[in-house]
């Protein structure tokens, strides 16, 4: 059984998309479900929509308690909700900021926290992360979102130690940029024109880059549930990869490697 947060869209509704089609049982959550309506009436049985926001940890742990009291068991946890944000370390404020990582990374935990449970008493469970390629790199008026995802990585490495010998997987996937309508939601700081010139010509080009089929990260997270060898990290696009040899080749350069 799947338990997806951030399932309305993105990823994470095709994911539920492609399992529900497949048979699978899931439980969806986001903080609105009406785009989920279909999929609730023709998959009854077998499909649990739930009302809630990662940001709240009483919405959380019910959303949690009553896929258990569902369906018994959560087999898969997707941690998928998200946003962004777009704007120079000057101009973003101390809300945005608190906004973005309370969505992006103390949800990731919250569901972490409240699902090991559940795993443990099972024996077994698989944990998948979405992350991004910018979980290794950065671009400026991005570092804010990109700090999200670098704050994904640490805990997701330390949680794959920690759990293995209780029989749970960790997965994180790093896509690069697709199209998934999330840059185009994605919410911008207020401009300091100090930083205009710079702001538009980022701008202009992350609007002439060529966004990958979403596809490719849904099957990456189908491939990596089913395959009990998968790797740790997957890294999908190549634009992202890109991005990531980039930074990491930077860094080696640095240590002398």
């Amino acid at each position: 059984m799947w338990f997806i947060t951030g399932a309305s869209s993105g990823f994470g509704r095709g994911v539920l998309e492609r399992i529900l089609d497949n048979g699978d049982r899931a439980v969806a959550v986001a903080r609105n479900t009406g785009p989920l309506d279909a999929l609730a009436k023709r998959h009854v049985d077998r499909l649990l929509v739930l009302t809630a926001d990662v940001r709240v940890t009483a919405d959380v742990e019910a959303a949690v308690a009553k896929a258990g009291q569902r369906f018994g068991r959560i087999d898969i946890l997707l941690n998928n909700a998200g946003h962004g944000l777009f704007g120079g370390i000057e101009e973003v404020t101390e809300a945005d900021l608190q906004n973005v990582f309370e969505t992006n990374v103390f949800g990731a935990m919250r569901l972490v926290r409240a699902v090991l449970p559940v795993m443990r008493a099972q024996g077994a469970g698989h944990i998948i992360n979405i992350s991004s390629a910018v979980g290794h790199a950065s671009w400026p008026f991005g570092g804010a979102y990109a700090a999200t995802k670098h704050a994904i990585e640490a805990p997701s490495e330390a949680l794959q130690a920690e759990v293995a010998p209780l029989g749970i997987r960790v997965t994180v996937i790093n896509p690069g940029y697709f199209a998934t309508g999330f840059a185009g939601s994605m919410p911008m700081a207020m401009a300091n024109p100090a930083y205009q010139a710079m702001r538009d010509q980022v701008l202009s080009g992350f609007g002439a880059m060529a966004a990958g089929n979403p596809d490719k990260v849904v099957d990456a997270i189908l491939d990596g549930a089913r395959d009990a060898g998968a790797p740790f990290r997957h890294f999908v696009g190549d634009d992202g990869k890109a991005w990531a040899r980039q930074s990491l080749a930077a860094r080696l350069q640095a240590v002398g490697a």
